[in-house]
């Protein structure tokens, strides 16, 4: 019968051990981008935790910042609320010490115009009377003829006045209207700067 095993073959390195050619490369050991630190590091337990901490107080250091700037902005706004209220109040106050000094002026053209008013009444009253006198029957010729000779110098009394009220009212008009002109507007008012 045949053997199963065939005899070994002959062998020209027995006992000499492997060749060189037969060891397959091995992989090489792949350290981190640090090179040898890196792996030495790595070996150190404590490392993770270092940075750990050091991340931490990385990012308290950040957090304490951030609250700093967020204070630094909260003073920074109530700073503006405070001039802008200030910018306010001193505004409203401009607008009212023109609207009060409008008012005045205002009340007296209108009692100026008033007196006016009743000034030309009276003198239209008086030419009224002098009218009637030049035509009654029971008047003499004496006083008609004082009548005649007021009632010229009435109405151009009368006429005086219109002419007076007309440039009042003028000047009146300019200079309410420079008056106006003269008053900050509305947008100006809150400003900060010192145009």
């Amino acid at each position: 019968m045949k053997d199963i095993k065939p005899p070994p073959k002959p062998s020209t390195n027995t006992g000499k051990g492997k060749l060189i050619q037969d060891v397959k490369a091995g992989k090489s050991l792949d350290f981190d981008k640090a090179g040898m630190i890196g792996f030495l590091k790595s070996l150190n337990p404590l490392q993770f935790a270092s940075e750990a901490i050091a991340q931490i107080t990385h990012y308290k250091i950040q957090i304490k910042n951030l609250e700093t700037e967020q204070v630094r902005i909260q003073e920074e706004a109530k700073i503006r609320h405070k001039q802008i209220d200030s910018a306010l109040k001193a505004g409203l106050q401009l607008l009212e010490e023109r609207r009060r000094a409008l008012e005045m002026a205002l009340e007296v053209v209108a009692k100026d115009l008033e007196n006016t008013h009743l000034e030309k009444q009276n003198i239209l009253e008086c030419i009224s009377n002098l009218v009637k006198n030049i035509s009654d029957t029971n008047l003499s010729i004496e006083e008609k003829q004082m009548s005649n000779t007021l009632l010229p110098e009435l109405t151009g009394l009368l006429k005086t006045l219109g002419e007076q009220s007309t440039v009042k009212l003028d000047l009146i008009a300019q200079n309410t209207q420079k008056a106006l002109e003269a008053m900050p507007n509305s947008d100006r008012i809150l400003t900060f700067s010192e145009d």
